[in-house]
This record gives structure tokens, C-alpha cells and sequence, in this order.
């Protein structure tokens, strides 16, 4: 047997062999076939000589007829173009299906005897409706969704608690006995099924309500055709919540689950090609012409405005509880400052007539919405003096009332704050230009308008210009800071992320509590994360709170705002885990809400712009809701994980490190001014000009290098005594080179910038920088290494999605570039260290002094080394000699079973102050509640049920 090819082909360490993918040639329009379509000709010619017929001589008679008909019920409308079927046949198979279409004037004879080889199926046209009937068709649905809530509420109310019906029973009585009954054709989708009823309406009770208060909702305002079952929208709502946002999927499942049970969906109204088939091929389609997507269109209408029904109910009732609570809030502390009632919308009788506009009719202009607004923030935020409020705003109180629902306010920053948010941005939820705008119907409730975000940007921009220069003395370096935000894209406000003539909207900044609850969100719409989408939040959420409430922000770029940082020192002042008052709030919540709002990604990328914010807003609200309702498991979770266990193991590695606790605060208060003093960083300008020296030296060495392997050749070959002698002034001249560079670093003055290392010897010193600023260059490229290996590893056992090849290609071809300069870089801080240690012995340096240790070059091992992480000392230390917390592991463990010990004592603290505020919040909303139920009794008793 012959060996495999597999065992035969060369093993390569490292990334392995590069796969480039072949480029695919494209087509242009030379090699493109041009196809003629000659029944598309033929039909274009028969409808020119209709029109010349139909121009020519005008009946009158017929237009008398149809005003007739349009004058007989100014009320009713006539019936607009359907969206999707304008003449379907959804029949299913049987006896009474049509054997061909009806109604077409074409004869055979003017086709030819043959089928040409040139004809093809006509192409599915792009539909060009004019903006103003769209527009038009809004208004409708706006003056519509009022008037068919009532009859929903009574439906709903009435299937609650029994088994879906899939028979259709109209519901229609007319209260009036002069009205004249009429009868439509509507089709009707079930889960299982279609079929076509011919549906009773009158003048009083229009054809939309009799449908609404059957458990149907219709696809068009006026005189629909098709109409979908409401328990079927329930479901799909069911559904989306869990898995996004599916319309095209549920349209071609329902057409497919149709056909296989045996109800087909066809059309009869066929182009020229298939009449000519109909007219020559014996019953070769006897029954019509399968449509491909027949359901698309009328289900995405049908899910967009019973959605904005369901809104416009919600927050109907929503405004009645508010009024409600301000009555118990007013009733139980006169003086407590109050904001202004909510005004509801009334709710109108489905009994009475109602006017719907004709598609005819031009209905007058209406706002962009008709969702009532968000409930207003409390009044404690006016500028009058008065009462001061001690309680949020109820649109806060109902998102999250662990963290909005007390009613004690002002503790200090250092004990924790009374509230902990986090912020942070995504662009991956982008908007493509090219998808269009579409019509603002919906009002949202967790975006924050345009407006407020671009008056917070007009502020900053005037604040930086004219602001007064600040007089705080900062916590970390300016130096760990400059690095951090050069570091950092998100810092930069100028970076593009994404490109600006393809994407109108280009992410979402988000504004999440500590329990991961989305509180606000905003819109991106510039190239980079501008700092004023995250000030705005912050804006929004403190005009909610009362004025001496503290909010603790955690932003991963909060060096931006406090000149904070995710460097080691700025970890020792603003990671939430060595700070105190935070306790185990992290300030991932943010991540873990776009892991949830990921499958909306490629869905929101090509829809309408404000459909994108339908979608992202809807799915908000849906994970705060089940984040608040689950908030009690949250507690208890995380007072038994997070709390006990990890207090458990803290006290295990304390007890067993013998250090008294004491000790161990006080190493710890040291190692915070050792790391955090303004000497462990070199200044801006001497570490420029070192740079320019290392590089210098770099090219020099480069130099030398090639002048030896230049004479290695030539003294193979017998060089002759012209090339040695030149070869040697080369070498010279190389030497004098050195001995510059060596003196442009001397005339720096590195003891002016370091007067601790002013007694050291000039050589040393110098290695010592040298080998400080290549350790952070190291540490800089190795730890983007190691991220662009987790991403080659994001498909491992299934736990993320995979990369494309593509992209899988060139992180490896990166990854590969990068390897050799990366080991080049270790093995030249490896040579200093050595040399440092040399220079230690021959220029008599203190013992005290730390030096630093060599890196591995296995950068697999060297991710797991906490040697990476240190920096190089360019400080001597106290003369007490080395500080246990650098030289003793046990001190260090000690040091983090500590702290651990702190968060999760103030972590059981906070969880003990959430469930009080939980409780409290439960009472007043309870009350609240009841009495809205007994006020507003004709509002809200089909929600009772």
C-alpha cells in the first residue's frame, strides 16, 4: 500500500504554511451575453396599442359608474394597491382550481410557431412606489392603530387560556340597521394553512375591525386582502425575542409548510411566456404558476404596525400606572416633589364609526409617530427651588429597580457610590448608506435623540477651546495616561473605523447598570467613538437621579474622560477590582449585552435606517425586561458564587501565607506609590530622543553586520590588497560611528532626568533605559500577538463563530511577519540584561538596586510569565532594601486574597442594599398598580385577565 500523502508533506513550525486563496476573474461587460427577450417585446407592443385605443375613445359611462360608487360611502375607502398580490391564486389542490388564466387578450397567433431559444422567464422588477404614497399609507396606519385597540384587547382577552382555533368565525354586528353589509374577499394565513373567507362589513364597523376582533390583522389600513392570525404574530414576537428578527425566514417556512400539506400557492396572472406555453403545451401548468415569495411583504407589514399596536397599548397603560403613582406618591408625602402627569391616550370604542382616509384622500400631516413620549424625568431636575426629591424618575425605577428604586442617596465615591454603570461603544452594528432611510415610525424609547447628542458635542468642542485649565492634582502619571491613549483606537476621536461613504451610521454606544440592564443607548454617525455619545448618556442618566445621587462610571477608555487608563498603574487607581467601594462589579456588562444583540448584526446592516432602530430598540427593551424580571436570581447567584466562594478561597490563601493583615495593607500602600510615582516613568521627551538613539544604533549595527559578511566573502575569493585595504576603512569608520553614538547619548544628561541614577555609572544607565523602553516595546507587540492568536482560536470547540478564510489568511500571514521581529526584539533585552548584570559587578551597583530577568523566547510560555508584565526599575529602592511585595510571591498572593476579601464584603453590602431598594420599589409599584386598575377601569381591564 502506498504511503499517504499527508505523512509526506514537511512539517513547519510555527503559524504553519500560508494557503493564499486564487483570485477570482470578474466578469466584465465585454464577456457578458446581452439576452433578448422577445414576449417582453411583444407585451410592450400589445399594451402601446391598447393605450392608443384606449386614448382614443373614452367611455364615460364607466366613469360615472365608479364615481358613483366612490360617492356611496364617502366613509369607506377604495381599496389601494396590495403590497404584495395584486391577483393571486391561493387556491389549494382540488377540483375548482383554474385550468388557465382568465381575462388575457393575447392570441397565440402572434407568437411563433416555435419557442425561441432567447425567451426566459420575466425578471422580477424593483418596485419604485412614490414617496408620498408611502407616506400616504403611514398616515393611514397612524390614524388606524388608535381605533383597532379595543378590539384587539378584546380578542386577546377573550383567546386567553384557550387552545389557538384555526377556523376563522367572523365577528361583525352592526348597530346601525340602515347600514348596507358588504362583503370582501380576504385571505387568511394560518400556522397550518390558508384560506379565503368572504368577510361581512358595514359602514359602522369597518372591514380592518370586523378582522381585528376575529383574531386577524389585516395587512393593508384600508381594504385589505391578505390578513394574518394574531396568535401567529404572538408566536413570531415569541420568537424574535429569542433569535431576531426573521420575517423573510418565517415567509418562505410558512409558503414550503404550505405546499407540503397540499396548499399551493399560485398566480394567475402570467406574462406572455407562460401564455404561450398555456396555449402549446397541454396542460403542462394546468393550475398557475408557483409564486416564489408571496407572504414576504404583507408579514412584514402585518409585524411592523401589530408591533406598533402593542407599543402604543404599553405605553397607553404605562402612562395610566404613572398617574396612578404620582396619586400614591402625592398621597403618602405631600411636600415630596412630584413630576407632571403622564397623559394617556384614550382609548376609543370600537362601537363607534370611525373615519379611516381613503387611499384617495390626503390626510392631513401627522407627526412622525404616534407613540406617546417616553415618562418625563422627575421634576427635582428644574432649576426652581423647592422639596427635594429623593427618588428617581420612574423611567428609571421600572428599567432597573435594584439600582433606582431606593430612596437614600449621597454616599461616597470611596464606599462605592450609590449607583454603578458602565459604558462602551460597538461598531460592528453598522448602517449601510445604500439601504436606505425609511419612514420614522416608531418612537424609541432607549435611544437618545439625535439632538441632545450633537448640543453634548457642541459643549465639549466649546469647553476644550474656551474651559478653564484644571487645578486637580491627578492620581496617575500624565505619562501612563499619554501612552494608554496612544495606545488605544477607541481613544482616538479621529481614527475612522469604518468607512464613511458606505455606512451613514456606524455603531451604538451603550449605557448598561450593573446588573446589565441597557439603560440608554445612542447612535453612532461619525468615523470614530467621539467622547460625546458617551457624555450624553451619562447627561441623560443624571437627569433621572436626584441631584446628590453618585454615580461611579466604569468606560474602557475612561483616560479620555479622567485621564484614566488600562495600563498597570492606571489599574492600581481605576480597575474596579483594586479600587475601593466597587466590590465585584466588573463593567463587562456592556460586552455581555452585544453578545446578546449579535444575531441583529447582519439583519440591521441592510435594513431601513429606522427600522434598525425599531429592531435594536425592541430587542433592548426585551433583555431588560427579562434582566429585571430574573434580578432576584441575579442576587442570590451571586451572593452564593460570587460572594461566598470567592471569599472561601481568599481566606484560604491568606491563611496560609502568615502575613498578618496589617503588613500586607502596608505593602500594598507601598507598591501604590512605588508604581504610581512620577520617577517609575521616563519623560516624554528623554524617551523620544532615546528612541532616536536606539535607532541609530540600530543601523550602525546593521552596518557593521554587513562589513563582516562582506569580508567573509572576499577572504574565500582572495581579496586583493586595495579591497582589505578599503574594507578596513570601512571598519573604521563604522568604530568611529559607535563611539558617536555612545557620545550623542551622553549628551542627553539621562542624571538630569533621573537624579537617582545621577551616582551610577553613565554606561549602565544607559543600558538600563535601553532595555526599559524595548521591554515595553516587547510587551506592547507580544500582547498583540497573543490577541491575534485568540482570534485564529475564536472557533475552538464551537465557542465562537469561525473567521472566513480571508481573514483566517491574513491574521496568519500577520502573525507570521511579526514572529521574527518579536524574537529579535527578546533575545536583544535578553543580551541587556546580561550586560546590566555585568555592569553591576564591574561598577560596584547597590544589591538593593533590581535588576531585570530575561524573557523567554518561546512566546507560549511567555504568555503565563508574570516577568512580561514588570517593569524595568529606573529608580533604586529605599534603603531598607528590596520591598517584600517585589521580591516574596506569598506577599503578593496575600496582597490579592486581601483585596478579594474587600470587594466581596463590599459586594455583600451592595447586594443587601438592592434587595431593600427591590422590595421598596415592589410596594410602590404594587399599590400603584391596583389603583390604576380601580381608576382606570375601561383602560386597563383587558389587561387584568
Amino acid at each position: 500500500m502506498a504511503p499517504s500523502l499527508r505523512d509526506q508533506q514537511p512539517f513547519v513550525p510555527g503559524a504553519g504554511r500560508l494557503f493564499h486563496s486564487p483570485k477570482k476573474k470578474r466578469l466584465n461587460n465585454v464577456n457578458k451575453a446581452v439576452v433578448r427577450d422577445t414576449a417582453r417585446s411583444l407585451e410592450i407592443q400589445r399594451l402601446r396599442k391598447l393605450l392608443e385605443e384606449l386614448e382614443s375613445q373614452a367611455e364615460p359611462s364607466e366613469a360615472g359608474e365608479s364615481g358613483s360608487i366612490a360617492s356611496e360611502d364617502p366613509r369607506m375607502p377604495v381599496d389601494d394597491p396590495d403590497p404584495i398580490l395584486t391577483q393571486p391564486s391561493l387556491a389549494s389542490d382540488g377540483p375548482d382550481a383554474p385550468d388557465r388564466p382568465e381575462g388575457s387578450n393575447f392570441e397565440a397567433s402572434d407568437l411563433p410557431s416555435e419557442l425561441p431559444d432567447t425567451l426566459e422567464p420575466e425578471r422580477k422588477r424593483r418596485r419604485t412606489t412614490h414617496c408620498a404614497d408611502v407616506s400616504s399609507m403611514h398616515s393611514r396606519w397612524t390614524i388606524l392603530l388608535p381605533t383597532i385597540v379595543e378590539p384587539l384587547l378584546r380578542y386577546l382577552q377573550r383567546s386567553s387560556g384557550k387552545p389557538v382555533s384555526t377556523q376563522f368565525v367572523p365577528q361583525h354586528h352592526c348597530i346601525s340597521p340602515e347600514c348596507a353589509q358588504r362583503k370582501q374577499d380576504v385571505t387568511i394565513l394560518f400556522w397550518d394553512h390558508y384560506e379565503i373567507f368572504s368577510v361581512p362589513y358595514c359602514h359602522c364597523t369597518p372591514l380592518v375591525h370586523v378582522l381585528v376582533t376575529s383574531g386577524m390583522f389585516p395587512t393593508s389600513p384600508t381594504q385589505p386582502r391578505i390578513a394574518v392570525s394574531i396568535d401567529l404574530l404572538e408566536f413570531y414576537f415569541a420568537i424574535f425575542e429569542r433569535s431576531g428578527d426573521a420575517v423573510t425566514a418565517l415567509a418562505r417556512a410558512m409558503r414550503n409548510y404550505y405546499t407540503r400539506r397540499g396548499w399551493r400557492v399560485l398566480d394567475d396572472k402570467v406574462c406572455q411566456f407562460r401564455q404561450y406555453l398555456y396555449e402549446h403545451v397541454a396542460n403542462a401548468i394546468s393550475q398557475g404558476v408557483p409564486m416564489l415569495d408571496p407572504f414576504r411583504k404583507p408579514l412584514g407589514y402585518a409585524i411592523q404596525w401589530y408591533d406598533s399596536t402593542r407599543v402604543l397599548i404599553s405605553r397607553t397603560i404605562d402612562g395610566a400606572i404613572e398617574a396612578a403613582r404620582l396619586a400614591v406618591a402625592t398621597h403618602k408625602d405631600p411636600n415630596e416633589v412630584a413630576p407632571p402627569p403622564q397623559p394617556s391616550l384614550p382609548l376609543p370604542n370600537a362601537s363607534e364609526p370611525s373615519a379611516i382616509p381613503s387611499a384617495d384622500q390626503q390626510p392631513p400631516p401627522e407627526p412622525s409617530s404616534q407613540m406617546p413620549p417616553l415618562l418625563p424625568p422627575d421634576a427635582c431636575h428644574d432649576s426652581t427651588t423647592g422639596p427635594r426629591n429623593t427618588r428617581c424618575s420612574s423611567l428609571l425605577r421600572s428599567r432597573c429597580p435594584a439600582c433606582f428604586g431606593g430612596s437614600e442617596w449621597g454616599r461616597s465615591l470611596g464606599k462605592g457610590g450609590d449607583i454603578v454603570v458602565a459604558v462602551d461603544g460597538n461598531f460592528s452594528h453598522r448602517h449601510l448608506r445604500s439601504s436606505g432611510e425609511g419612514l420614522d415610525f416608531y418612537k424609541p424609547e432607549y435611544f437618545v435623540p439625535k439632538e441632545k447628542v450633537d448640543s453634548v458635542g457642541a459643549q465639549i468642542e466649546h469647553l476644550r477651546k474656551n474651559g478653564k485649565k484644571q487645578t486637580y492634582t491627578r492620581k496617575v502619571p500624565d505619562e501612563a495616561v499619554d501612552a494608554c491613549e496612544n495606545g488605544h483606537e477607541a481613544a482616538n476621536e479621529q481614527k475612522a473605523k469604518t468607512n464613511g461613504d458606505r455606512f451613514d451610521d456606524t455603531g451604538v454606544m451603550a449605557l448598561v447598570c450593573s446588573h446589565d440592564i441597557p439603560i440608554f443607548l445612542a447612535n453612532i454617525d461619525t468615523p470614530g467613538e467621539q467622547l460625546k455619545y458617551a457624555m450624553c448618556l451619562v447627561e441623560e442618566l443624571f437627569a433621572n437621579i436626584p441631584d446628590d445621587a453618585v454615580v461611579a462610571v466604569l468606560y474602557d477608555i475612561g483616560c479620555v474622560a479622567d485621564r484614566g487608563n488600562s495600563l498597570v498603574r492606571g489599574r492600581l487607581v481605576y480597575n474596579p477590582r483594586l479600587r475601593p467601594g466597587l466590590g465585584l462589579r466588573d463593567g463587562e456588562g456592556v460586552e455581555r449585552l452585544w453578545s446578546r444583540l449579535r444575531v441583529f448584526i447582519p439583519v440591521t446592516r441592510t435594513s431601513g435606517r429606522m427600522r434598525r432602530i425599531w429592531l435594536l430598540d425592541r430587542q433592548a427593551r426585551v433583555i431588560g425586561e427579562e434582566l429585571r424580571n430574573n434580578l432576584g436570581i441575579f442576587m442570590v447567584h451571586k451572593l452564593k458564587h460570587g460572594v461566598n466562594d470567592q471569599r472561601a478561597k481568599a481566606r484560604k490563601i491568606l491563611k496560609g501565607t502568615s502575613v498578618p493583615e496589617d503588613e500586607l495593607r502596608q505593602q500594598w500602600t507601598l507598591q501604590q506609590a512605588a508604581q504610581l510615582s512620577v520617577r517609575a516613568h521616563a519623560p516624554a521627551r528623554l524617551r523620544k530622543e532615546v528612541d532616536a538613539v536606539l535607532a541609530l544604533q540600530n543601523d550602525v549595527d546593521r552596518v557593521e553586520t554587513a562589513i563582516e559578511a562582506l569580508r567573509g566573502q572576499l577572504t574565500d575569493g582572495g581579496p586583493s590588497s586595495q579591497a582589505n585595504d578599503i574594507l578596513s576603512k570601512l571598519e573604521k569608520t563604522s568604530q568611529d560611528l559607535s563611539k558617536r553614538v555612545d557620545n550623542l547619548y551622553i549628551s542627553l544628561d539621562v542624571g538630569a532626568g533621573f537624579p537617582e541614577l545621577k551616582e551610577l555609572h553613565a554606561n549602565f544607565v544607559k543600558i538600563l533605559v535601553l532595555a526599559r523602553d524595548i521591554k515595553c516595546n516587547i510587551r506592547k507587540r507580544v500582547t498583540a500577538q497573543f490577541l491575534e492568536y485568540d482570534r485564529l482560536d475564536s472557533a475552538a470547540g464551537g465557542k465562537d463563530n469561525p473567521l472566513g478564510t480571508k481573514l483566517h489568511q491574513h491574521t496568519r500571514k500577520a502573525i507570521s511577519k511579526r514572529q521574527p521581529s518579536i524574537l529579535t526584539a527578546i533575545r536583544k533585552f535578553n543580551k541587556y540584561c546580561a550586560m546590566l548584570a555585568a555592569e553591576a559587578q564591574q561598577h560596584n551597583v547597590p544589591s538593593t538596586f533590581p535588576l531585570p530577568l530575561p524573557l523567554s523566547t518561546d512566546l507560549a510560555k511567555l504568555r503565563d510569565d508574570p516577568n512580561l508584565y514588570d517593569d524595568v526599575w529606573i529608580t533604586p529602592l529605599p534603603h531598607e532594601g528590596r520591598p517584600r511585595w517585589l521580591e516574596e510571591q506569598s506577599v503578593r498572593d496575600g496582597i490579592q486574597a486581601m483585596l478579594k476579601i474587600d470587594r466581596c464584603n463590599e459586594e455583600e453590602s451592595r447586594l443587601y442594599r438592592e434587595a431593600r431598594n427591590m422590595c421598596e420599589w415592589f410596594g410602590h409599584e404594587l399599590a400603584a398598580t391596583k389603583l390604576a386598575m380601580l381608576t382606570f377601569e375601561s383602560m386597563c381591564s383587558y389587561c387584568s385577565a
